[in-house]
């Protein structure tokens, strides 16, 4: 909800896609455009997908378990949607995957392997699918993500770098990658640059 809220604010046009009616009471207040698909559905994805604008900026944050089916989202469900965006003729893509995935795999600590590993394989096989395609795309992978206020001091950055950051500070590093046309063909690590990740949580799974 963070991005969708920085989106209305610069005044652009916000496509909401869910799967469902419920819970859309925010982006009916902001006067999103929602639109409703299962990212799991090919068909259904791209029919959506069919009535926007190709020169529209993609942005996929899809992930996590779907419980009717007791699969992940992270792959299919993204390859759905950029197979999607190739074969109607969309160009910009931006895609919010996690630290662990790609390159940053050493970056994920021994502790977050068991449960995050397989996670970060499903974002790596999906970031693959984007990188072998003619989309122009921009990966950024988040560490650790909290829901405190934002502070303002998220970075984007080349290095493979765990960090943690709010929510809406990762929000205005999507904002960042939508505005600038230098960071098509990047991948990133997005952290807060003054924040130390807090993994103590872990100790009580």
């Amino acid at each position: 909800m963070a991005l969708c809220s920085q989106i209305r604010e610069k005044d652009y046009t916000l496509y909401a896609i869910a799967r469902s009616n419920k819970n859309n009471s925010e982006l009916e207040s902001i006067q999103a455009k929602i639109m409703l698909a299962d990212a799991l559905d090919k068909k259904q994805v791209s029919e959506v997908l069919s009535t926007i604008d190709n020169q529209s900026i993609v942005v996929s944050l899809v992930g996590g378990q779907n419980a009717e089916l007791a699969i992940r989202s992270d792959f299919p469900a993204n390859k759905n949607i950029i197979d999607a965006c190739k074969e109607l003729g969309f160009s910009r893509f931006i895609f919010v995957t996690s630290i662990g995935a790609g390159e940053s795999k050493p970056q994920l600590p021994e502790m977050l392997k068991p449960f995050l590993g397989p996670v970060a394989e499903e974002k790596t096989k999906a970031e693959n699918v984007l990188r072998s395609s003619n989309l122009k795309y921009t990966i950024i992978r988040p560490g650790q993500l909290t829901n405190d206020p934002a502070t303002g001091n998220g970075i984007l950055t080349e290095e493979c770098i765990l960090g943690t950051m709010t929510r809406q500070d990762l929000a205005s590093m999507v904002m960042k990658a939508i505005d600038d046309d230098e960071t098509i063909g990047k991948i990133y690590s997005t952290l807060d640059q003054h924040k130390d990740p807090d993994f103590s949580w872990v100790q009580n799974r």
